[in-house]
Order: C-alpha cells, then structure tokens, then sequence
C-alpha cells in the first residue's frame, strides 16, 4: 500500500496532476456541452439531415487543419521551451490564422460544390466553412497560447468556447416557429462560433499580455510549421473525413446514426486525451534537455488510457442504450453501433498519446506518415465495407483502421526505445 499512497500523495501535489485535472474538468464541461447540441440537434432535424451536417462538416474540419499552416502548433513548441518568444509566435500564429483560413474557405467551398451539389448551397457551405475554417482553429490558436504557459484553466476554457457556443445556437434554432431544418440551423451555428472566436483572442490580449510584435515569417518557422500542419492535416483527418466516407458510401441516414454514435464514443474518450495534452509541454522539455525528467511520466499516462479505456467502454454499453430515447427513434440503430464502437475510446486514447510521444521527441515526420498510411487504410477499408455491410461497415472502417495506427505507433516508439532514445 505504501508505493500506492506515496504515487497518489506525489500525483496530487504535482503540477501535471493540477494541469491535468483542470483540462479533465473543462474536458467535461465540454462533453456536456457537445452531447447537449448533438441531442437537441439530432431530435430537431433527424438522422438524414444530421448526416448531411456531418458529413459537410467532416470535411471543412478536415480542410481546416491546415489553417494556420502549423504555426499555432510551433507557438506551443517554442514558448514551452523559451516563454520570451511568446510574443512573435503569438503574432504569426494569429496572422497565419487569418490569412490562411481565408483562402481555405474557399477551397473548401469549391470542394462542397463538387461532392455535396445535390444536397447543399452555397449558404450551407459558407455557414459550415467560417466556423472550421477561421472561428475554430483561431480558438485552439488562443488556447495553445494558455497551454504553452500552462495555464491549463484557461486553455480548457477556451477548447469549451466553441461547443458552448453551439449549444446557445442550438437553443435558440430549437425556439425558431416552423419547420426544423438544418439550412435554418447554420446560421445560427455560424453567428456562436464567429462569437466564441473573438473571445478567445480578447482574453489572449487581456491575460497574457503579448509584447507588439511584427508578422515576420523564417524559413525556420516555415519549414516547421509546414511539418506540424501536415501532422495535424493527418491526425485530423482521421476523425473528421470517416463521416464524409460513410456520407458518401453509405447515405447520410446511416451518416446520421453513425455520427451520433461515434459522437458518443468520441466523448468518452476525451478525459484520456486532456491527459496527454497537459503533459506536452513537459514533454517538450523533456526533450530539449535529453533528460527524461521524469521516468515515470510515460508508464503514468498509458496507465491512465487504459484505465480510462476499459471503463469507458462500459460506459459505451451503458449510455448506448439512451440512444434512441434522448435522439428519437430514427436513431434506434445508434445502440448497436455504439456498441460495436466501445473499444475505440481505449485505441484511440493509446494512439493520442503515443502520437503526442513522436511529436515531442522529434519524430514528426514517423507520426505524420503512420498517420497519411492510416486515412488511406481507411479510405480502403470504407469501400470494401459500405455499403455492404449496413451499419456494421462503418464501425469496421474505424476499429481497423484505429488498431493498425495503435501497433505501428507504439512499435515505433518502443524501436526508438531500444536504440537507446528516450521519447520521454
């Protein structure tokens, strides 16, 4: 009992346990708000149209992770390591932001207009655009900023912008007379992101306090930035372009139930993550400094997934059955796809961290291609499975595919390991 007491007495007074418990806390509050809006979301505008959303948002997500080209990401990485240049990393973070996210609206919109024409408008993709394209990565922008002072608090708080801001959207649609439908949605779901981002700049400006600085980009700064968006473009796609696959394939009612039920593993996972994204920036410093600062740090976080995992998975057969009461019955099929989906909180809290482990040890360019290697598995394995499998293709697509990426990234690790590189 002893070694047990003196972990838990060293974890409760350890900053990374503080950090840690304040992004599970905002992580909560996040879930909350995000299972709220897919329920009230769900039940107005049913499976078809919900599918519709996600598919389209899928995809403006996935375009979106190159917004920034990187440098929100390099921010992190350079003021965890040297808090004096917080102040030009900010600007050019927040300028790429801007001038990036721009020019991919209308990516994104030309791309809507060639997969979505028989179902969307030019309305629906400018609504859907302006929130993945510019609100959102500008907020994660804002809470890398937090984060890499580890200000965990805040950096949480402003992550629960967005989902906040859509369940005030969704509250307020819910209350519009008519017929409910999700071009009458949008709108409202643009006007609460656009909101949720000029607050998350303000209170960068009100807390942290940049020093005036010039936008001036490095070729240093290009080159690796460009590596961190091509990281994020990967690890994104994962998670965002499954529901643009199963759109396309299978149709958007099965997209629609296929969404709410990764919606709530997707939930269940989060605590797992916050986890790992507290520890990064020690484990960018762990790196600089060669020293492993802490032995104990990496056999801490993978217990900590999989613990999370395993009762997360029953949290999946519990809450799976609530389905089709809180969404309505057109989601009835959501319980048993979200059963089929219960291991995938585990793989992909274990895949997060391992990936977080590659970045912070310099392997960026290991992760980036484990990852390309996974959404092409994925786009593979979605058309051999959809849609001749009904409901259970898409949850093959994704469990497949998610413990392909667990083997290859933790072989890599442990191979690094046994050249005598310590990834932490």
């Amino acid at each position: 009992m002893k070694p047990l007491s003196g972990l838990i007495a060293r974890w409760r007074h350890s900053v990374l346990a503080r950090n840690a418990s304040l992004a599970v806390a905002w992580q909560g509050l996040r879930v909350a708000g995000q299972a709220l809006w897919m329920i009230v979301l769900a039940r107005q505008v049913g499976p078809s149209s919900y599918g519709l959303f996600a598919g389209m948002a899928g995809l403006a997500t996935a375009v979106g992770t190159l917004t920034g080209f990187g440098f929100g990401v390099l921010m992190l990485q350079d003021t965890s390591r040297a808090p004096e240049r917080f102040a030009a990393t900010w600007k050019n973070a927040l300028g790429m932001a801007l001038l990036t996210g721009a020019g991919l609206l209308l990516v994104f919109i030309g791309a809507a207009f060639a997969l979505f024409h028989r179902e969307g408008t030019l309305a629906m993709y400018v609504a859907i655009g302006i929130p993945e394209l510019l609100c959102v990565p500008l907020t994660i922008v804002s809470s890398y900023a937090f984060q890499a002072h580890e200000r965990m608090g805040w950096a949480g708080a402003l992550f629960s912008l967005v989902p906040l801001g859509n369940l005030a959207a969704v509250s307020a649609f819910s209350c519009m007379p008519g017929a409910a439908s999700i071009g009458t949605y949008l709108p409202f779901h643009a006007a609460s992101s656009i909101l949720a981002a000029l607050t998350a700049v303000m209170l960068v400006r009100r807390k942290l306090a940049p020093a005036p600085a010039r936008f001036a980009l490095q070729p240093r700064d290009v080159r690796e930035g460009a590596a961190f968006s091509l990281m994020r473009l990967a690890d994104t796609g994962m998670t965002s372009l499954d529901k643009t696959l199963v759109l396309q394939l299978a149709g958007s009612e099965i997209a629609g139930i296929y969404g709410s039920a990764y919606r709530l593993v997707a939930v269940l996972a989060m605590p797992a993550t916050a986890v790992g994204a507290a520890a990064l920036p020690r484990l960018f410093r762990a790196d600089l400094e060669q020293s492993g600062s802490n032995p104990h740090l990496l056999r801490t976080l993978i217990g900590v997934n999989v613990a999370w995992g395993v009762l997360a998975a029953f949290g999946a057969f519990a809450a799976g059955y609530l389905l089709p009461l809180l969404l309505g019955p057109g989601f009835a099929g959501a319980t048993r796809l979200a059963w089929w989906l219960a291991p995938w909180p585990l793989l992909y809290g274990l895949y997060t961290l391992g990936c977080n482990v590659l970045l912070t040890s310099q392997r960026r360019h290991l992760r980036t291609g484990v990852q390309a290697l996974g959404m092409g598995v994925m786009a593979v394995a979605a058309v051999l499975t959809m849609p001749r499998f009904g409901l259970a293709g898409p949850a093959a697509m994704l469990l497949s595919t998610q413990a392909l990426l667990v083997l290859l990234v933790w072989g890599l690790i442990w191979r690094q390991r046994r050249r005598g590189v310590s990834p932490a």
